[in-house]
């Protein structure tokens, strides 16, 4: 049996914990290095691989950089900001591997392939978060849960804030589960309009990340991811860009309606055009110059 503990939302349930060493991969979400630092925690942020894959159980070994025996570690699955989506083989080999408690956050888990819940159902040092923020459109509400063993969520709940979920939030919550076909309708059809924008992207020269998420994670063709930022913005697109090392190269593109997405494919196609078009016209003014001063 396993018992589950209703939080703000799953960063409540984070803070309630956040003690001793604390570790994540990187990139990753932003808030966990914050609240290890509010509770003074030694974090240990281990990076991705280069296509933001967890690195294998045997890998973590022989690099020295992963702590076994964490009190706590946040594994984003999929993971954020890459969309990419882990298998549940690969995760089991960590959590077998874990000696601390381990957190599965599945922020997005219901545009993926997989899901780890049976993780939880099965080790009892293995926590899966879950919330409504995302695929149910709840953010504002900010609920989330927690999955785990008994004894586990128990302690949680005992340090857990009073204020913890708003009525309004609880109810709302609630009447999402009472219409779950609608919801995973809404999924199928995020999903089917994620991997057609996927292509449509890949044609126009964009390297696009197999996303397991509401969202694209691209590096765009001919000039740098912050340039594409300032002149999708300049016509009323908006995407996000994240400044740090290994993610600079790419912008992640959320999900919207067919509508929406037709126009930011328009946007990126009049773009490329025009970056052809002033190459072209730099390149024969070039020449021009040549042969006058030939």
């Amino acid at each position: 049996t396993r018992a589950f503990v209703e939080t703000r939302n799953a960063e409540r349930g984070v803070r309630n914990y956040s003690r001793a060493a604390v570790q994540y991969f990187t990139p990753s979400y932003s808030l966990y290095p914050v609240l290890a630092a509010i509770h003074g925690a030694r974090a240990n942020a281990v990076p991705l691989e280069s296509n933001f894959g967890i690195p294998a159980v045997a890998e973590l070994r022989r690099a020295k950089k992963w702590n076994f025996r964490a009190a706590l570690t946040f594994i984003t699955t999929p993971n954020a900001p890459s969309g990419r989506g882990y298998s549940t083989a690969e995760l089991e080999a960590l959590c077998r591997a874990q000696r601390g408690v381990m957190i599965l956050d599945e922020t997005y888990v219901d545009f993926a392939e997989e899901n780890a819940l049976k993780l939880a159902l099965k080790y009892p040092h293995v926590i899966v978060s879950r919330t409504f923020s995302k695929a149910y459109s709840l953010c504002f509400q900010r609920v989330g849960y927690f999955v785990g063993h008994p004894e586990l969520i128990a302690a949680l709940d005992k340090v857990r804030d009073s204020y913890n979920v708003n009525g309004l939030g609880q109810v709302a919550a609630l009447a999402t589960l009472d219409d779950l076909a609608y919801y995973r309708k809404n999924f199928q059809s995020i999903i089917a309009t994620r991997e057609q924008a996927a292509r449509e992207l890949t044609v126009l020269g964009f390297r696009v990340l197999p996303s397991q998420t509401n969202f694209l994670f691209v590096r765009p063709p001919a000039f740098p991811a912050n340039g594409w930022l300032q002149k999708l913005r300049e016509r009323k697109i908006l995407v996000r860009w994240f400044n740090y090392p290994e993610t600079k190269d790419f912008l992640r593109i959320t999900i919207g309606k067919d509508a929406e997405m037709e126009a930011l494919l328009k946007v990126a196609r009049e773009i490329l055009f025009r970056q052809r078009i002033g190459t072209m016209n730099g390149g024969a003014r070039l020449r021009r110059v040549r042969i006058s001063n030939g």
